[in-house]
């Protein structure tokens, strides 16, 4: 968003500036205030006085101009209803009507007219301004909406109000408003999926993640179902950590790996036992995942999500499958990101050379992001080797570390002690050398200085 302007001025030239207005404000008081009533006057429009005759013939045509409405003869309607306006036009109730009319008649223009006519004579008049705000549409106008209905609040606490004024902030993406406004709504309208579910867009949009959950989960329990739903809510449960929920078993007959069924999502078959799934509820962000693909949902984005949703859950095969099948989807701005993931999926499967040669495409696609990962990247290689008893392995992989990055006093420490563990006392003291080069008061410099004393002296 823009900054505001004031933020780039300097205090002084602020300071002038909010000084000028005042003064300026205060000359306009003292020396033009008889002018500006004069204007004020002439802006209300002046009530215009009808006999009682032309009183009565106006309300007798506006009658026959609401039945014509109300049996869906809107051109009709519209001839009657503005001989009525016309006969009587201080009467707002024929001529709201005539909007109306207008309005059903797709005419739109015309009616704006109408209602814009009635709020300058009755400024608090909340059904025309709710009419006027929808006309002018939210999403389309929203400075004007909130124009036309802010002032209206005063005369009524009302839905519509509420509602159509969230919307027009969520438009603006003045979130805090449109949240404040929208829980005014559904307070006066609890049954509103769709207000709940813009609830959850605000705060999702905040990253107030556990906020978003509960606005959508009502949202959902109102009936709201769509893939774009499924998808943000699965967005949501990701962020809250909750990739397969809480697990359970289930006996359900006929039943897959990978689909859903009786409102579960079925992970894994139980081992020996018939028709029987552990199985993921509604409440993970794998079962909104898939229901989002079930509704028609089938981007890039939702399945980057799902390889995602089975790496944090360390189900890495079904993560690998997923990632295998986007690898020629992926946009270059999101290839960083793709071959980091799909990266880590391969360090779970233990395929280093895997996980080396995508952490290294990550590395290319954004080096200023992942290039100071692959030497603590090469340690964890060397770390898996080590567990497994593989010291030649573990030895060279921390070599490797060190050759990536040599000016890390703490890659050279840890190849030092595997030296010296691995009876390597030469190689351990030309490391820890190194450490006490690069930081001459390391932490662990009276033990390194003890140990290269040990080599010089001939302690064995």
């Amino acid at each position: 968003m823009n900054t505001p302007l004031t933020t780039q001025l300097s205090a002084f030239a602020l300071l002038a500036l909010l000084c000028g207005s005042v003064s300026f404000s205060q000359e306009t008081k003292k020396d033009d205030a008889p002018a500006k009533a004069d204007a004020a006057k002439a802006e209300v429009p002046k009530p215009v006085t009808v006999s009682e005759a032309e009183a009565k013939k106006a309300d007798e045509l506006y009658e026959e101009g609401r039945k014509l409405f109300f049996q869906a003869d809107y051109a009709g309607a519209i001839v009657k209803l503005q001989q009525a306006v016309d006969a009587n036009p201080g009467k707002t109730s024929h001529r709201l009507l005539l909007a109306k009319a207008l309005r059903f008649s797709k005419q739109p223009d015309k009616a704006i007219v109408q209602l814009e006519e009635i709020l300058k004579g009755s400024s608090d008049h909340v059904d025309a301004g709710v009419e006027l705000a929808e006309l002018l549409s939210p999403t389309k106008q929203p400075d004007r909406v909130i124009a036309v209905l802010e002032p209206l609040l005063k005369f009524r606490h009302d839905y519509p109000l509420y509602h159509l004024l969230a919307e027009a902030h969520y438009q603006k993406e003045q979130f805090d408003k449109a949240r404040s406004y929208y829980e005014e709504a559904v307070k006066l309208n609890p049954r509103s999926g769709s207000d709940h579910y813009q609830v959850g867009n605000i705060y999702l949009a905040q990253k107030r993640f556990a906020k978003a959950a509960e606005a959508y989960e009502t949202a959902g329990r109102l009936g709201l179902s769509t893939g774009v739903y499924h998808f943000k809510l699965a967005s949501v449960y990701f962020n809250l950590h909750n990739y397969l929920g809480n697990m359970s078993t289930a006996e359900v007959v006929g039943g897959k790996p990978g689909e859903i069924k009786n409102d579960l999502f079925l992970v894994d078959p139980v081992p020996g036992q018939k028709d029987t799934f552990y199985v993921a509820g509604p409440r993970s962000a794998v079962f909104q995942v898939v229901k989002a693909q079930q509704l028609g949902i089938d981007i890039f984005e939702l399945r980057f999500l799902e390889a995602n949703i089975w790496l944090n859950a360390r189900r890495f095969a079904n993560a690998d499958r997923i990632y295998q099948g986007l690898a020629e989807k992926v946009k270059k701005e999101d290839a960083g990101l793709f071959w980091y993931h799909w990266s880590q999926t391969a360090l779970g499967l233990d395929d280093y050379d895997a996980y080396l040669t995508r952490l290294n495409k990550a590395i290319a696609a954004e080096p200023d992001v992942y290039k100071s990962m692959l030497a603590d990247a090469l340690v964890t290689i060397a770390n898996r080797h080590h567990q497994k008893g593989d010291n030649a392995k573990f030895l060279e992989f921390l070599g490797k570390a060190v050759a990536t990055n040599p000016l890390s006093a703490r890659m050279h420490l840890m190849l030092g002690d595997a030296e010296w563990v691995s009876s390597r006392r030469e190689k351990a003291i030309e490391q820890y050398k190194l450490v006490l080069e690069l930081e001459p008061d390391h932490s662990d410099r009276v033990r390194l200085l003890n140990r290269i004393q040990e080599d010089v002296v001939g302690v064995k």
